[in-house]
């Protein structure tokens, strides 16, 4: 039973690193400013409820087959592997800017597996993976809901949409246009289209769900324009999906929640002591890009945004840095980890060429955002 024990938490340390890190920094925290109420102002109430909310939303969405009916109809246009490739890779970089970078890596990536693995060459397979991961996560960077540091940085430094996106548009369209490059290098040999997605048909409740559900993401872009107040649309939220799909619930990503609580504390504590404050605040202050990258690449770029916003004033420099971060190392982004297990549960996965391709193409797409930052500014 003790050995049991010990490999599930084992295990579960593996899969919420993360998790773990912010908890045991958090409570270290504690020991040098004692608990009092306000911790309670640490936290960013409006941001936990709006990840909440997307993920339900999303989670309903996936339950009643909508997505898997896109990407279907999407692929009838495709009829050789590079058009195939094109349509996946688009999938995540365009679908990632409304359901955020993991969800829609978490849609398709296993999607194109199923349909491409055996028409593929190994080694075209992982070039396609890390297509698709690399869109994901830079596709998720042009839109306040595209990715939780995007959410978490538009609330803390009130962005307006069109500031927001005007900052992200640059990079957003050199990665679009790199990303078509690369599909090109894909063969034009032909293949069958397959329908894959499982035909729904859409009675009167399922017709509900989806009205409910697209109900329920307008009211969500109402409060991220600061139409409506966050808590109104937490409890409708909460309300409609436990009467709609009660099941959904489980669906949150509850790591992630408490991940950002745990980091609010963190960072909320370093605030109050001041030798920290002041060394964090001389090493960020006119260097936001460089120290939003590299600290992207050791704690990935949630963490990194969440921790340096605290220290910095220079919203669009730290919202660019978090975001080309996410390139770089594996764990910069941790969507970028979804893919892989995807990709290493695969029959005969080669995990070490799938790590250097992903390694090479991250700093290869880091480096030419970096040189366009350069140029702009």
């Amino acid at each position: 039973m003790m050995k049991n024990n010990m490999c599930k938490i084992k295990s579960f340390i593996k899969k919420e690193i993360v998790l773990v890190i912010s908890f045991v920094l958090a409570l270290i925290s504690c020991f040098f400013v004692p608990i009092n109420k306000k911790y309670i102002s640490y936290i960013d109430f409006r941001v936990l409820a709006l990840l909440v909310c997307l993920m339900l939303i999303v989670a309903g969405l996936r339950t009643i087959g909508f997505f898997s009916i896109v990407a279907d109809k999407l692929f009838a246009f495709a009829h050789t592997t590079r058009h195939a490739a094109l349509v996946f890779v688009m999938l995540c970089f365009l679908g990632s800017m409304i359901i955020t970078n993991d969800v829609s890596l978490i849609l398709f990536v296993p999607f194109s597996l199923f349909t491409l693995k055996d028409k593929l060459l190994p080694r075209l397979l992982i070039f396609l993976i890390v297509l698709e991961t690399i869109a994901a996560n830079l596709g998720s960077m042009l839109t306040p809901i595209g990715n939780p540091q995007n959410l978490y940085l538009y609330s803390k430094y009130s962005f307006s949409i069109t500031s927001f996106v005007r900052t992200m548009l640059p990079y957003t369209l050199l990665s679009l246009a790199l990303l078509i490059l690369c599909c090109m290098f894909f063969k034009n040999d032909n293949i069958a289209t397959q329908q894959t997605a499982a035909k729904k048909s859409f009675n009167r409740l399922v017709k509900l769900q989806y009205v409910c559900l697209t109900a329920l993401f307008i009211l969500v872009l109402t409060t991220i324009a600061h139409i409506t107040p966050y808590y109104i649309t937490f409890v409708v939220c909460i309300v409609v999906i436990a009467l709609m799909n009660i099941k959904l619930f489980a669906s949150v990503d509850y790591a992630l929640i408490f991940t950002f609580m745990f980091f609010f504390v963190l960072v909320g504590n370093i605030k109050q002591i001041p030798a920290i404050n002041t060394f964090i605040t001389n090493i960020v202050t006119g260097n936001e890009l460089a120290t939003s990258v590299v600290a992207s690449q050791v704690i990935s770029n949630v963490p990194a945004a969440i921790l340096l916003s605290s220290f910095t004033d220079k919203a669009k420099l730290l919202l660019i840095g978090v975001n080309i971060g996410g390139l770089g190392t594996m764990i910069a982004s941790m969507a970028s980890l979804i893919s892989f297990k995807f990709y290493t549960r695969e029959k005969g996965s080669k995990t070490l060429s799938y790590f250097l391709w992903f390694t090479l193409f991250n700093i290869v797409f880091l480096v030419l955002l970096v040189i366009l930052f350069l140029l702009l500014n």
